[in-house]
């Protein structure tokens, strides 16, 4: 079941694909085996990761995030957002809430809020070991969408409450030293959209908790030039005046992309090879 998943998803290619495979039926099957896998006491981190990434890949739009949604992968999301220690099944979790979320899809912001997704996305960074850097990214783009999905003060002060602001910062703080250039950019396109929908209270909080000093520390050290210019823009949106913030932030939302937001990603082979 588990390279049934994996495969499944693979086949998610386009918004069309998608649309097909949920006209024969794939949604409720995706989500019973999922609900499977996380109640299952022999099935492990693999198995429902590879049950997770599938369900990210077919949320490409907000009709199929719905039916995702009604069957009830919402709170299996947060469960393994709250529970998990293992980093593999914490990236899918946050992959797959930030796939369920487009632009203006308040329904669905709410309904992840309601379920403790903030709670578990915050405690994600502090799960990871040091070179586990990869999940932050997964991270990031969830909070990302968050931030496009819904620009009401309910967003803000449920992020803000879990402590997400803080992990975000933790986060950024943690991969510095990491070569993951898209994890660095990643990050910092999040602290720019949070800002933004966030306002003046979730400024301050990042600018008192060294936010600044951070962006301008991996600017100053980033292996590439397109890193450097995130974490300007990123620091600009959080300290620069109301037109350069609103700037930042119109680029960083424009940076955003839409189309998916699930990579494609190649397992490792779960049959063990011998030499004959």
């Amino acid at each position: 079941s588990r390279i049934a998943a994996w495969c499944t998803g693979a086949l998610v290619h386009s918004d069309s694909i998608a649309d097909i495979m949920a006209d024969f039926g794939i949604v409720p099957v995706l989500c019973e085996h999922m609900r499977r896998c996380v109640n299952s006491t022999d099935a492990g981190p693999d198995d429902q990761s590879a049950a997770i990434y599938a369900i990210a890949r077919m949320s490409r739009s907000i009709k199929i995030a719905k039916a995702l949604a009604k069957g009830g992968c919402v709170e299996m999301l947060a469960r393994c957002l709250n529970t998990a220690e293992d980093p593999q099944l914490l990236l899918w979790s946050a992959r797959a809430v930030g796939c369920l979320m487009r632009p203006n899809s308040s329904g669905m912001a709410k309904m992840l809020l309601d379920a403790g997704i903030p709670a578990g996305l915050a405690r994600l960074p502090s799960m990871l070991p040091t070179e586990e850097v990869e999940p932050l990214g997964a991270f990031a783009f969830a909070i990302q969408r968050f931030s496009c999905a819904e620009w009401g003060g309910g967003t803000r002060k449920a992020l803000v409450e879990a402590g997400v602001v803080d992990s975000l910062l933790a986060g950024l703080r943690t991969a510095t030293d990491e070569p993951y250039p898209q994890v660095h950019i990643e990050l910092a396109y999040a602290i720019a959209l949070l800002s933004d929908v966030g306002g003046s209270s979730i400024r301050k909080e990042i600018v008192s908790a060294g936010g600044i000093d951070i962006l301008k520390q991996i600017s100053a050290s980033a292996a590439t030039h397109e890193v450097a210019k995130v974490c300007n823009l990123a620091a600009t949106s959080i300290n620069g005046n109301v037109w350069s913030r609103n700037t930042a932030s119109a680029k960083a939302a424009l940076a955003h992309e839409w189309n998916g937001g699930c990579p494609d990603h190649v397992p490792e082979c779960p049959i063990a090879m011998q030499s004959i």
